[in-house]
């Protein structure tokens, strides 16, 4: 076997993993050229869309009649794009849009547009006025381009990530903004996991998690794309929060450590497992 995204032969079995969503084991493969790491989805026979839409309509049940809340999160990600921008967003086009809560986030009078692969998902999208393209994202043939595309915890989930990031070069506009934000494994906090206990970190979670990219590799791939990137930090994602259980101290304690994920500096060094960058469109 070669590495699936830079097709070395320099590859080795680094674990053994449970899947949290169907009764097999896979192996985690890590590739010694690019230092991604990923599973093989042949390694078992498993209909990953049936996968995607049993979790989407157990998440969405506490979505009842589509209502929508504005959140801290994702309106800090919509001041931190626009200040890259620098000029006002005319089109925005989100993969992975889940039930569109991020595109809410922007005006009504611009181009919002999903990319999502569940049923229950994309109906809850077209409710709330969105349009969304429902389907594998890797195999959506995009007509436009758009001033901003958003790629959150998206990635490490797709068959074919390649097509994907081959098709950023004409679907964002020149002066874009492309954000990707992917679990890494080059954090000192799945290194600690890994060492120190016998715990499994969750970002391996196949068959719904296949890819670990490096920023190594997901750079150069998109530099060669004209991309240049502006700007890169890590978070916690939001992961930790031992008040889940009483609504309020959830919610306050939940805003302070979004807000912490956002401004604190230390977010500059690779400790957490959320890997955000930010690119720009050169030419």
């Amino acid at each position: 076997m070669n590495c699936k995204f830079c097709n070395s032969n320099k590859i080795e079995r680094a674990k053994i993993i449970q899947s949290s969503y169907v009764n097999y084991k896979y192996t985690l493969y890590q590739c010694i050229n690019c230092k991604c790491r990923f599973f093989d989805i042949k390694e078992h026979d498993v209909d990953l869309e049936n996968v995607y839409e049993d979790y989407s309509i157990k998440h969405n049940k506490a979505i009842p009649n589509s209502q929508f809340k504005k959140s801290f999160y994702w309106a800090t990600q919509v001041r931190r794009i626009e200040k890259i921008l620098g000029r006002k967003i005319s089109s925005v086009l989100d993969i992975g849009c889940g039930t569109g809560d991020f595109l809410m986030h922007f005006p009504n009078n611009i181009v919002r547009e999903g990319v999502e692969l569940s049923a229950n998902s994309a109906e809850i999208v077209r409710k709330r006025g969105l349009m969304v393209y429902q389907d594998f994202a890797e195999n959506i043939n995009f007509n436009k381009q758009y001033d901003v595309v958003t790629c959150y915890a998206i990635l490490e989930h797709l068959l074919n990530p390649l097509k994907l990031l081959d098709k950023f070069q004409n679907v964002v506009s020149l002066s874009g903004v492309l954000v990707i934000m992917i679990p890494t494994h080059e954090c000192f906090k799945r290194w600690a996991i890994d060492t120190f206990t016998s715990t499994r970190w969750w970002m391996y979670s196949p068959p719904q998690h296949l890819n670990l990219f490096s920023k190594q590799f997901l750079d150069r791939y998109l530099g060669k794309k004209n991309f240049k990137l502006i700007d890169r930090y890590w978070t916690s994602g939001g992961m930790f929060n031992p008040f889940k259980s009483i609504p309020f101290a959830n919610r306050v304690f939940g805003k302070a450590m979004a807000f912490t994920d956002g401004y604190n500096p230390i977010n500059k060094l690779p400790i957490f497992d959320h890997l955000y960058s930010y690119y720009y469109k050169v030419r």
